[in-house]
Formats: structure tokens, sequence, C-alpha cells
């Protein structure tokens, strides 16, 4: 009787969970398309975006990329969102919520991007939404579509992708084979602590910790001397792609032993990688690691 029960409720349960809980659970991505001013909430499964909803978004007043502070401009590119507003802390014209993606990110900043205050907002002047061009950088929805696009962002992890304009091509990120095989190429080299082939998976122009390519060698072969083993441990890779670069995502479960024994270094989080093109292949350009909680 008491398992009977029990099974009814989670049934219960399941019937009625909660659709916000539902989508946080659901890996999801934002794309932007500037050409037919379209924000695309998608879903992305098995290495592809499925179509969830989709919204007209208002722009820039000035079309392009964005390059310098007070351009105008929308910038195109990967991009996540670090924080997200609500009032009274933002401002009324702002409408009832507001995500600011991370612009300029560590992309942006090599190629010497510049500006601030990016957002995907809604506003409280709805006439505004008529015009396809009007904000001064940000896309812009209104409170109702920023209230349908809120459970399915998560602050630090959802991508929002802006294309000049969205091809096909871009539609199947997780599926194509050359990156795959970069990355687990990028993995196999790590762990063996095969410096040099490890080393060729960076573009030139690196930049992460405020080390450049030369430096991050030096880095990584000093931690290689000290560990007789490095296990990376990657999970739920998720791979981007833009025309201007790939972003490729993953937890990371670090583990490496020393050399005399012992534990060397464990830690959990999220890693990040900037892939560009260089002599016509992949390399990692930047790389970010944030610690998850245990």
């Amino acid at each position: 009787m008491l398992r009977a029960t029990a099974v009814f409720l989670f049934l219960f349960l399941l019937m009625f969970a909660s659709p916000v809980a539902a989508s946080s659970r659901m890996k999801t991505a934002i794309l932007v398309d500037k050409k037919t001013n379209t924000l695309r909430l998608m879903k992305y499964v098995n290495g592809a975006y499925e179509p969830v909803k989709s919204y007209h978004a208002t722009l820039g007043k000035v079309t392009g990329d964005k390059v310098t502070e007070g351009d105008l401009k929308t910038p195109e590119g990967i991009y996540t969102f670090n924080t997200r507003l609500t009032p009274p802390t933002l401002k009324p014209k702002f409408g009832k919520m507001a995500f600011y993606l991370n612009f300029p990110n560590d992309f942006d900043r090599i190629a010497g991007y510049t500006g601030s205050d990016i957002m995907l907002h809604a506003t409280n002047e709805p006439e505004r939404l008529k015009q396809n061009y009007d904000s001064e950088g940000c896309i812009v929805v209104n409170n109702e579509e920023i209230s349908e696009i809120h459970p399915f962002v998560r602050v630090g992890l959802t991508p929002i992708l802006v294309f000049d304009e969205l091809k096909e091509e871009y539609l199947k990120p997780g599926q194509s084979a050359e990156l795959k095989a970069f990355f687990e190429s990028w993995i196999q080299a790590w762990e063996s602590k095969a410096i040099d082939s490890y080393i060729s998976h960076y573009h030139s122009d690196f930049s992460a910790q405020q080390k450049d390519k030369n430096q991050w060698k030096v880095y990584k072969a000093n931690l290689n001397s000290r560990y007789k083993t490095i296990q990376v441990g990657p999970e739920d890779v998720q791979y981007y792609r833009h025309p201007k670069y790939s972003m490729i995502t993953f937890t990371q479960n670090y583990r490496s032993a020393l050399n005399r024994g012992g534990v060397g270094h464990r830690s959990r989080g999220t890693k990040i990688l900037y892939i560009a093109e260089e002599a016509g292949q992949p390399k990692i350009i930047s790389e970010t690691y944030t610690t998850l909680m245990w």
C-alpha cells in the first residue's frame, strides 16, 4: 500500500512540476539574427538547436558589429550573461528585467573592442519595439517576452549568440567533426603531459591569467614536472559556432597525483574555451575557469 502511494505521489508531482524547474534543467541558447531582427530561444539537444519560441528584437541604432564604446552598435559574437537586474535596482527605461552580456569578452579584449553595459532587456516604452533599430547597442524585447525568456536563462552558463546573419551551417554546432576532434586532441595532449603537442593547440595571440602563449607553456611545463599523472575528466561538453570564433564549454574534473605519491591538485569547475582560426586551423585564443561549489 505504501509503495503504491509513493508511486502515485511521484507521478502526481511529475505531472504538475513547475515549468520553471523544467526549463532550468533544459540546455538552452539564445540566437539573435541581426538581419531579420529575430531573437530565437532554442533548446540545445544532441549538439543541435531546436526552436522553442521566436521574438522580434530591437537592436542598436547603427548597424554593423560593435567595435568602440558609444558607437551605438550591437556586438556580434558568443556571450554569456553575468548579471540579472530587476526594479528598483534597474532603471525604469529597461522595463521589468535586464540581463547583462559579458561584453567585451576575452576575444573582444584581445581584438581591442571596447564598450560596456550591453544588455538583453525590456522597456517601459513599448512603441520603441516597433522599430528595428532604436537602442544604444542593446537587444530589446517587451516585458512579457523577457518574462518568458527568464526561466530559460542560467546566469554565467546560458550563451547568447549574436549573428550578422544566422545561417543554417551554425545550427548544429555540436556536430562539427573538426571542432570535436580538436577538443579531444587537446585533452589527450594535456593528460599525457605532451607539452609541445598541448601548446600547439593555442593561438599565437593567446592570453589567459595574464599570461601569453610562451608564459602559458612555461607554467604548464612546470606543473607537468610536478605531477606523475593528470586527469581532466571533461563532462557535459558543449560546442557553439559563430563566424568570428567558436566556444567550447565543459565541466572539468581535474585530478593530479604527485611524483612522490599523494594527491596533487583537485578541482571541479566550468571551463570555457574561445577558439579562433589561425592559418586555417582552430586554436585556443583564451580560456576561463570558474570553480563549482561542492
